[in-house]
């Protein structure tokens, strides 16, 4: 068997090893992240507002703080006013201009039935489409996004613990497209649920971000990892105008969605996606293959996604460095 054949099986039994456990455990394990049997069987507020036939999935997440300290994170979600708490360098990559706040603003408290909820900047107000309804709604205790996500609970355990519980909903689809979102959709849509639920958390507990310094060492990652990408793009002698897909992507981040940070990370993810086929030709969507891995286990297992990839870079960083060096220096010819 020659080394191309021998490369491709060995990417193809890694593909199908990776496939086998994301269907067998871990999207069986994310789907239900935190709930107990009971959280995940019994009947929620306002979910006979779910689409006929959906399936629902729960998560939960125990709060050291009482409900009413941490009803005011939930009562300001939504563009315009706290954001999600999740990761809005990867909202924005899609340009949807979401903004955290960290603090409980008294103008933003003042939520009833029927309000909207935006999830993207543009648009006249459409519920399915750049937002939802919140409905049904109990001041203190729950809302439904309506429609599909939700509703989203808090249930005292104690009189220092709440149970934060949200259920999400999938529609009834054929098996191709169902397979296609079970692949994409909910590694994403968890990573994003997740870092809400955890971030209220955090915030109902008064508990500190990451520190500063280790913030800023992962953006340095990101900028030297985006570097390398960059580079290798432009000093092949052909097809350097590939260069322009992470530039545009990054310009259309920074100037419709305002946001520096989703710029960086759509320069590094698709600069070092491209850099990855100029470098390895025909072999490139191994490298694409090990890239999805690699990004999505650290979306599903991290605490905080966007450090876990700076950090990562960072430290790979020195070995890229060298390997390019490797590979531009010429043999020594033999004496």
């Amino acid at each position: 068997m020659g080394k191309n054949r021998r490369f491709i099986l060995v990417t193809l039994v890694i593909l199908a090893a990776w496939l086998a456990v994301y269907s067998a455990a871990l999207r069986p394990w994310f789907l239900d992240w935190g709930a107990t049997r009971d959280e995940r069987t019994r009947t929620l507020p306002g979910q006979e507002l779910a689409p006929v036939g959906a399936q629902p999935h729960t998560r939960a997440v125990t709060v050291d703080a009482p409900p009413d300290r941490v009803w005011p994170w939930l009562a300001q979600i939504g563009i315009g006013r706290a954001g999600f708490y999740s990761y809005t360098w990867l909202e924005n990559l899609f340009l949807s201009g979401i903004h955290n706040v960290y603090r409980v603003a008294p103008l933003w408290q003042d939520r009833r039935a029927g309000d909207f909820v935006r999830s993207f900047q543009f648009g006249a107000e459409k519920a399915g489409v750049n937002g939802w309804r919140m409905e049904p709604f109990e001041d203190g205790k729950y809302f439904f996004l309506n429609p599909g996500w939700g509703p989203f609970v808090l249930e005292p355990r104690d009189a220092s613990q709440t149970r934060f519980v949200i259920r999400s909903w999938r529609n009834k689809m054929n098996p191709a497209a169902g397979a296609l979102m079970a692949l994409f959709f909910d590694p994403i849509h968890f990573a994003m649920e997740k870092r809400t639920m955890t971030e209220v958390k955090r915030l109902a507990e008064r508990r500190r971000l990451a520190p500063g310094w280790l913030t800023a060492l992962a953006w340095i990652g990101f900028g030297l990892a985006g570097t390398i990408g960059a580079g290798i793009i432009v000093s092949r002698k052909r097809k350097k105008l590939w260069i322009l897909v992470p530039d545009s992507w990054a310009l259309l981040c920074l100037v419709i969605a305002g946001d520096p940070q989703a710029a960086l990370t759509a320069f590094t993810a698709s600069g070092l996606i491209i850099a990855g086929f100029r470098a390895f030709g025909r072999r490139g969507w191994a490298w694409l293959v090990g890239f999805w891995i690699f990004a999505y286990l650290v979306l599903i297992f991290a605490n905080n996604a966007y450090l876990v990839f700076g950090l990562v870079f960072l430290a790979a960083a020195p070995l890229a460095f060298w390997a390019l060096s490797k590979r531009r220096t010429p043999a020594m010819p033999a004496s």
